[in-house]
């Protein structure tokens, strides 16, 4: 099934991308080994319809999970045109069909946008019973908890962004792998907002890719390694969920080599 969403995902975006891996290293490495950016690209060469509705997610959240998320009717608007052009996908709808096939839910376009709406950005609680966290949030932003922990952010576009601003610094990377001209799956170190945080994501893949492949494990191998692979590669996809008022929610998600 991974194959399947791979081989039907646009690759377009990573031919646009330059990466500049630089020095390898590893958390206990206090060393910067990666004097520049990791991504340099141009923000129009990665614009489609589903990175367009991401992008204008970014400036929804409260970084701190100490912090009550007040969600704007906007906002809310901003989340809905993502999950539609999301499901204007062939990746998108491919995964969501196949899991109602394995009768998770029923086959119903309506029911596959409420269930992405539900699971990936219903606010819950990570810190002291505040509702300031969602699936989205933490896998494509990432968050910073009241200990001042960096958790989570696995996007690479968001990674960019971070890096453009000047709020993260690449350090380097342990682990890489190559998957032909179409995309990259990287064990980063940087820093975000002076925090330290070792975090693997994919580069050059679509939000489509990204979002399906996460829910596929979610309902398939919740809480564990979820076997999959891309043109031969095996990797796991890690999910865990966050149980609230008898409903399950995506905690994190991300890649592992």
């Amino acid at each position: 099934m991974s194959e399947e969403l791979f081989s039907k995902s646009s690759h377009e975006l990573y031919k646009h991308l330059c990466i500049r891996y630089q020095g390898q290293t590893t958390l206990n490495n206090m060393t910067d080994n990666a004097p520049e950016r990791l991504l340099k690209f141009s923000l129009n060469s990665i614009l489609t319809m589903t990175t367009r509705s991401m992008i204008k997610l970014f400036d929804n959240y409260e970084f701190d999970t100490s912090q009550t998320e007040i969600k704007t009717e906007e906002e809310d608007i901003e989340e809905n045109d993502f999950i539609n052009n999301l499901m204007k996908t062939d990746v998108m709808l491919h995964a969501m069909t196949f899991l109602s096939a394995k009768r998770f839910f029923r086959n119903d376009i309506k029911i596959y946008k409420n269930i992405l709406k539900e699971i990936w950005f219903h606010l819950y609680s990570r810190d002291k019973g505040i509702n300031s966290s969602s699936g989205f949030e933490h896998v494509f932003l990432g968050e910073r908890k009241s200990n001042k922990q960096i958790t989570g952010l696995h996007n690479w576009i968001s990674f960019s962004f971070g890096e453009q601003s000047n709020k993260i610094n690449y350090f380097g990377f342990s682990k890489k792998k190559e998957i032909t001209t179409k995309a990259v799956i990287l064990n980063t170190l940087f820093t975000y907002f002076g925090g330290r945080k070792l975090s693997t994501i994919f580069i050059g893949t679509v939000p489509e890719l990204e979002i399906a492949l996460y829910t596929l494990c979610f309902y398939t191998r919740p809480n564990k390694k979820c076997p999959v692979s891309f043109e031969g590669f095996k990797f796991a996809i890690q999910t865990y969920t966050l149980n609230s008022n008898n409903k399950k929610f995506v905690a994190t998600a991300y890649p592992i080599i």
